[in-house]
């Protein structure tokens, strides 16, 4: 389908995930509002765009914050007069075991992953509602279902966002609006990477070791998890709300 004259948020977009989810609706005709922390990044992804031929605009916020939230719903309406898909993906993901966890670092992971998903979607729904519907994707993990040590506040943040998705999809179905998760296994981008910065084995040989243990052979793609996204935000899947999208290569079917 054309997304043609659709509007598109996608927050931790300067990168990664968030960078393929913004190209492809850009490339598919929608215009993109880009949202990340360092300005820098989401504009470079912003440009890209715009030298395939897209629309796009970069917006530096902290997804965190109350204000920064509203300034960049505000912005955008102002820009483009609606907000047709909502993609929240900006994550952090320290490695901390919960005993030697501040509670600073825990309200920061809790603040990061889940309460900017709240903050986006309480503030886009009103616009959402007031246009006649719109669709909304929550980007979470398999550390939503299944973990690994040190992933404690990681992994209660993304669990509790596929929990406020259903909600979410509850609150509004009878009002055009689905709302649906996506939870990607291991995906080679720079949060995957920058996890291996810090040991002793060659990145490449660790790549290489995370590729092999995967059902399928390798880790993802950002590209095949954007697919993913489309597929959820889409019109064409107009029956699908409050589901949980598990794009992993097999990794939580293993035993």
């Amino acid at each position: 389908m054309s997304w043609e004259n659709k509007v598109v948020i996608v927050t931790g977009s300067g990168g990664g995930i968030g960078r393929a989810v913004a190209c492809r609706f850009a490339g598919a005709g929608a215009s993109v509002v880009l949202v990340g922390r360092t300005f820098g990044k989401v504009q470079a992804v912003a440009d890209e765009i715009a030298e395939a031929g897209g629309r796009a605009v970069a917006m530096a916020a902290d997804v965190s914050s109350e204000e920064d939230v509203a300034r960049v719903l505000r912005d955008t309406v102002a820009a483009f007069g609606r907000i047709d898909v909502m993609v929240n993906n900006a994550a952090v993901c320290p490695q901390v075991r919960l005993t030697d966890m501040s509670l600073a670092e825990w309200n920061g992971v809790i603040t990061n992953n889940l309460t900017s998903v709240f903050l986006f979607c309480r503030g886009v729904v009103p616009h959402m509602l007031e246009q006649g519907g719109g669709a909304i994707v929550n980007v979470s993990s398999v550390h939503a279902l299944a973990t690994l040590d040190g992933y404690s506040a990681y992994a209660a943040s993304k669990a509790g966002i596929a929990g406020l998705t259903r909600a979410i999809a509850l609150d509004y179905a009878k009002m055009n609006i689905r709302a649906n998760t996506v939870l990607p296994g291991a995906v080679r981008t720079p949060m995957l990477e920058s996890s291996l910065k810090n040991l002793d084995t060659p990145q490449e040989e660790i790549m290489k070791q995370w590729d092999d243990s995967q059902p399928i052979g390798r880790v993802g793609q950002p590209e095949e998890i954007a697919a993913v996204v489309m597929f959820a935000a889409s019109p064409d899947n107009s029956f699908m709300t409050g589901a949980t999208l598990v794009a992993d290569g097999g990794m939580t079917a293993e035993l």
